[in-house]
């Protein structure tokens, strides 16, 4: 797509922040995939707002390294995408950059943070993007969206040149159209070769958390019977985390807006730095936090962590599984439920692998199912995208 006819696209679906318009230059396996980059993540010549009026004059001076791996391999960065301002948020509903839309119906949301990644990619404006993730910010668009996002652990994809919320949970990952374009991006940025069976691999899900939404249970179940018929094993669980996803999701949020308000110091410092007010008053409020409910935080999750891991080594498990989330996309003047991040979140908590991959609509909206998988093991996360054929994106119209 030249960058004039995705201009034109992009005036209502405002997935894109600021198109690049320099040349590809690489050449390797990802040769001509247009690939669009989130908005914290630097793209040399570009301003790094991460979604913010307070950095759109912050150029970057060169690629993050996660761009400049995909430049060499040959893909076309084709710019910036739209995000909820910060990461901190799952609307894109984005005050400086416009709102985002989601392509499968008029002022429905693309999820967030990365909404724009996922926006660009089922509107067809690229085939892949890169996001950042970090209670689901990569995996709720993908479900949204109808796309496929993977979210890696551990230190795997640096996250150097990319500004953070929270260094304790983020994490750098690709969304793409279909899992032979999310492998390919994958394998630059540094995964292994997704694992090619699941035979004899045993998923769990987890009984002592919210059981799938009524409306979403007919297509996880059929999702689940598709592990079985490429030779899975599928039980039920208890996670045993001494937690509620309540506790875990303030936790997390706690500890979001304490390390986000660290990286816009200067910005909090100034009353005129553009940061919008609902962006300041959050970072504000983890900035101001006693520190014994701080620590508590980080202890909540530290434990959480440490029951997680131990539930899918005692278990022998490959991965425990559920929906993305426990509805469709919804309606930016709505807003999102409040469960929203309820099964991604564990993913980071965990420091575990994790992917989004299409199940299928519901009344004319995608819906994802979601998988964590053992520590360490990307294969099987990017395995478990091949199990789930591509959704037909819709055709993007203004």
């Amino acid at each position: 797509m030249d960058r004039s006819t995705l201009l034109a696209a992009n005036q209502a679906l405002k997935a894109f922040i600021d198109v690049d318009h320099t040349p590809a230059t690489g050449d390797g396996p990802l040769t001509g995939l247009p690939l669009g980059v989130k908005g914290n993540i630097a793209v040399r010549g570009l301003a790094n707002t991460a979604g913010s009026e307070a950095r759109r004059q912050a150029i970057a001076a060169t690629d993050a390294p996660v761009v400049a791996l995909l430049r060499q391999a040959g893909a076309e960065i084709v710019g910036t995408l739209n995000m909820h301002e910060g990461a901190l948020g799952a609307t894109t509903d984005n005050k400086a950059y416009g709102r985002c839309i989601n392509p499968w119906r008029p002022n429905f949301s693309p999820g967030g943070s990365s909404g724009g990644s996922g926006a660009a990619i089922a509107a067809g404006l690229v085939d892949a993007a890169l996001g950042t993730d970090t209670m689901g910010s990569i995996r709720l668009p993908a479900s949204y969206c109808g796309v496929y996002g993977w979210k890696p652990s551990g230190l795997l994809v640096s996250q150097i040149g990319v500004v953070p919320l929270s260094t304790s949970l983020d994490q750098v990952g690709p969304l793409a159209k279909d899992p032979e374009t999310l492998w390919a991006v994958a394998k630059v940025l540094g995964a292994p070769t997704p694992l090619a069976s699941m035979q004899g691999l045993r998923f769990a899900v987890a009984r002592d958390r919210v059981a799938a939404a009524p409306l979403v249970q007919p297509m996880f179940s059929a999702a689940c019977q598709r592990l079985r018929n490429v030779g899975a094993e599928v039980v039920e669980v208890d996670l045993a985390l001494g937690f509620s996803d309540i506790d875990i999701v303030l936790a997390c949020l706690l500890i979001c807006e304490v390390e986000g308000a660290r990286e816009w110091d200067s910005e909090l410092a100034n009353e005129n730095s553009g940061l919008t007010p609902e962006f300041r008053a959050m970072l504000l409020y983890g900035k101001n936090s006693p520190q014994a409910r701080i620590d508590q935080s980080y202890e909540t999750i530290a434990l959480a962590k440490e029951r997680l891991r131990a539930c899918l080594g005692r278990e022998g498990l490959a991965g425990i599984i559920s929906p993305t989330v426990s509805h469709v996309a919804f309606d930016q003047d709505v807003g999102p439920p409040v469960d929203q991040a309820y099964a991604t979140m564990y993913a980071n908590v965990g420091d575990l692998p994790a992917i989004s991959a299409p199940m299928g609509l519901i009344d004319g909206l995608p819906i994802g199912f979601h998988a964590m998988t053992a520590p360490g093991r990307e294969d099987i996360a990017l395995g478990l995208a091949g199990v789930f054929p591509p959704l037909a994106l819709p055709v993007w119209r203004d």
